[in-house]
């Protein structure tokens, strides 16, 4: 079934929209990215820039340098204003809109000195990656917790040291409702998948219910289609877009508190909004799905990449159609 989407012709594949907008977040957790043209790879949205190194989704995380566990937005919310950015080939950013930024050396993998850490991530899986040094661990535990160490900042390793998601009870939990998953859709830092789409009908759906309307940002979606009717991705199965990219819809994006941070200013909405709002209307369907989601609305859909290529903004999105 697989190989017949991948070579099917151009007749099977439905036209469903154009790429609106294409976001990517180089540091987990940290402040969207826009950008106009990027490469779709195995493990997310990369971007290449004469003169700087490879920026690539969530290739950055912060963890607790004591225990090695990863923190995100949900830990605190101020880490959706943080900018990481590139220099050059060898120099990193990290900035905040109002306070002095920092730049830190890139640390090698292939040099002697560098501290190789083991963090553990969502599905409890461990990962290693490669510590920042001091200056960027500084830097961020003065602007997260107020005091100068506690928290790290960690670097991917490579593209070789695939995580494997696939030996705790959260993975086979997911595996038995969610049939199309696989470990390959992970990405680097990801929580879940290397790709998150939604229409920009559905987040203006639930901008019209909000008494406060928040950006397409604070939803972090990595794809962000227009021409569509409000959650019309739900049931793409397969979408193609682009120089040849073919993504496979794995399961819907269900939402926690970190959707109530404005990445503005880091401040959770008192309300519980947008959270609030979709729990009202977005539920799951499926009874299996909302359980095991432990009722979590959805809005967007996680995305594997089956295969890879290049797209821009206004590029053609697809759904295959039987």
């Amino acid at each position: 079934m697989v190989e017949k989407i991948l070579s099917s012709s151009d007749e099977s594949w439905k036209r469903v929209g154009k790429v609106k907008d294409l976001l990517f977040y180089p540091l987990k957790s940290g402040r969207a990215q826009s950008v106009t043209q990027c490469l779709f790879g195995e493990y997310g949205i990369s971007v290449e820039e004469a003169g700087n190194f490879c920026l690539k989704d969530r290739m950055f995380l912060v963890y607790n340098h004591k225990t090695g566990e990863f923190k995100t937005g949900r830990d605190y919310p101020k880490l959706l204003t943080v900018k990481l950015l590139a220099v050059n080939e060898k120099r990193a950013k990290l900035e905040v809109s109002g306070i002095s930024s920092i730049e830190f050396d890139l640390p090698m993998a292939t040099d002697d000195t560098v501290k190789i850490v083991n963090c553990s991530m969502w599905w409890g899986e461990p990962v290693k990656c490669i510590d920042c040094g001091s200056a960027a661990s500084s830097w961020l535990s003065k602007f997260l917790l107020g005091c100068d160490e506690g928290l790290s900042l960690g670097l991917c390793t490579s593209n070789g040291d695939r995580r494997n998601v696939t030996g705790g009870s959260v993975w086979e939990r997911h595996a038995q409702i969610y049939k199309t998953m696989r470990n390959e859709d992970t990405g680097l830092f990801s929580d879940l998948a290397s790709y998150m789409l939604m229409s920009v009908s559905s987040v203006d759906n639930l901008n019209e219910r909000l008494i406060k309307p928040i950006p397409v940002s604070q939803l972090r979606p990595n794809i962000v289609v227009d021409g569509c009717p409000p959650f019309a991705e739900d049931e793409w199965e397969w979408i193609k877009v682009g120089n040849g990219v073919i993504l496979r819809n794995i399961k819907p994006c269900t939402r926690c508190t970190m959707v109530r941070v404005d990445p503005e200013t880091g401040i959770p909405d008192p309300e519980y909004e947008p959270l609030k709002t979709l729990r009202t209307y977005r539920k799951l369907k499926n009874s299996a799905m909302d359980v095991l989601e432990k009722h979590a609305p959805a809005i967007g859909i996680y995305c594997g990449a089956y295969q890879t290529g290049s797209a821009c903004i206004g590029d053609d999105v697809y759904a295959y159609t039987k």
